[in-house]
């Protein structure tokens, strides 16, 4: 018989806001170090080919179907707080596998490694699942689901401050040490493991909540069958799932700015800071805008504004970094503030299509079908490449960011047919609302804009200007 959780008090849930958003900041420096172009760089200097850089990425997607076991232990009455403190300590600690590999390299051969590597990132994802499943369910009683919104924007934007420096200082870390190999990444893995460690250590203090239903638990096959019959759950996950397919592109942005281009580690981490900049200043906005005007409008307005940007990449050919420097900060910046807004809004509205009882099996069913459908995605674009070229057509990696442009325009437009009672229009929020939201989110910004331009005047001596104004 497992003892009863008490509902937490109002300062009990505002101590767990604040030290979720620790959490994230912890959380974005363990990302920072051990994904992304950094995963990418150690599995080029393995050896792998774009083959290997999708099955990198495919292989332990497909483990998400843990996730149905972590949802049955949940709706069994295992405390999502055991659940999410024990396996969030794994991920990190499994990392550490990853990092040893370059100790043993001499003595593995290259499919040994690359099968280790896999191995370690597939239990890292099947970690993921169980404290992703139980922490999303647990935080569906936690937060309140008014600030819900607000709560993802600022989880968004206290990551994505943390998560840009270490980025840039970290890329600028690996181009100085990279005559170290391989070890230069084993040293920057196990830096991030720690900060993993930590974030994951902040859900002790935090309150467990009991789970709806008031102790009367459904099977686990009742969910399950729920699950399959929520028309508005299955239309965000057909829209999410479109989203995700355009991880085509996932591995080949790093590999292509970094191999083709001749960008730097320094470079390619400045740029994506440009884009975490954006959407951390702009994941408040998007989630003040959500809490006011409904979630569909936004996540429309987000895929369509992010899917032109893709479009820069024709004007970025092989070997000419300069251009990419040029000209990816203004695209980044655009593309990381619309990104801010299709987290937002997916995050929100997953909560208000999910019913509070047997939660966690419908999340779930939902990720699964999302990443299983997106999981051949980056072995899909590999294949692709390499197929077109060895036909002799004059393609490179970019292919897969042109297959990015379209499946991110079909997400905006399936994003349309969503079902949001009380949301508005969004031509209403479009040529109505946003206007004025911008300006007035610009607003305590622009005395400090013109500041500049007053100064100017002073030193030019337009006080008579002044002195009419004042009459």
């Amino acid at each position: 018989m497992h003892k009863p959780i008490p509902m937490p008090s109002p300062a009990q849930v505002d101590r767990a806001i604040r030290l979720s958003y620790v959490q994230m900041m912890l959380g974005a420096v363990f990302a920072a170090s051990t994904g992304g172009m950094f995963l990418i760089g150690f599995a080029m200097k393995l050896g792998a080919d774009n083959v290997l850089l999708g099955l990198i990425s495919t292989i332990p997607a497909l483990f998400v179907v843990f996730q149905f076991l972590a949802a049955w232990l949940v709706e069994r009455g295992i405390s999502r707080k055991r659940l999410t403190v024990a396996f969030s300590l794994l991920v990190p600690a499994a990392w550490l596998l990853i990092a040893a590999i370059p100790f043993f390299e001499t003595s593995l051969s290259m499919a040994a490694r690359f099968a280790i590597l896999i191995g370690v990132i597939s239990l890292v994802t099947i970690a993921n699942q169980f404290a992703g499943n139980a922490r999303g369910s647990w935080v569906g009683e936690l937060i309140p689901h008014d600030r819900r919104g607000r709560f993802f924007g600022y989880c968004a934007m206290f990551g994505g401050i943390v998560g840009a420096i270490f980025a840039v200082g970290e890329g600028r870390f690996l181009d100085f040490v990279q005559s170290h190999g391989l070890f230069a990444f084993t040293a920057l893995f196990f830096f991030g493991a720690l900060f993993g460690l930590a974030g994951a250590g902040l859900h002790v203090p935090q309150p467990d909540c009991p789970l709806p239903g008031g102790g009367v638990r459904t099977p686990f096959l009742g969910h399950l069958r729920q699950a399959f019959r929520n028309k508005a759950l299955i239309s965000l996950a057909l829209v999410h799932a479109v989203i995700a397919m355009s991880g085509i592109a996932g591995p080949f942005n790093p590999a292509y700015s970094i191999r083709d281009v001749g960008m730097s580690y320094f470079g390619l981490g400045l740029l994506n800071a440009v884009a975490t900049a954006t959407a951390l200043a702009a994941a408040p906005f998007w989630g003040k805008l959500v809490d006011r005007f409904g979630c569909r409008p936004c996540l429309i307005i987000a895929c369509l504004g992010m899917a032109p940007m893709g479009f820069v990449w024709v004007f970025i050919p092989p070997g000419d970094p300069t251009r990419a420097y040029w000209l990816m900060p203004w695209t980044n910046a655009v593309a990381g503030a619309f990104g801010a807004g299709i987290g937002v809004a997916i995050s929100t509205l997953l909560y208000k299509n999910t019913p509070a009882e047997g939660r966690s099996v419908q999340f779930a069913a939902y990720g699964t079908f999302v990443t299983l459908v997106a999981a051949p995605m980056p072995v899909l674009g590999g294949w692709l490449v390499d197929h077109l070229q060895n036909a002799h057509y004059p393609v490179d990696l970019r292919i897969t960011f042109y297959c990015w442009i379209g499946l991110m325009f079909t997400a905006g437009l399936l994003a349309t047919r969503l079902k949001e009672p009380g949301s508005a229009r969004t031509r209403h929020l479009v040529f109505r609302h946003f206007p004025n939201l911008v300006t007035s989110w610009l607003r305590p910004a622009l005395p400090a804009i013109f500041a500049p331009l007053a100064w100017l005047e002073d030193l030019r001596g337009n006080g008579g200007d002044d002195e009419k104004d004042d009459r």
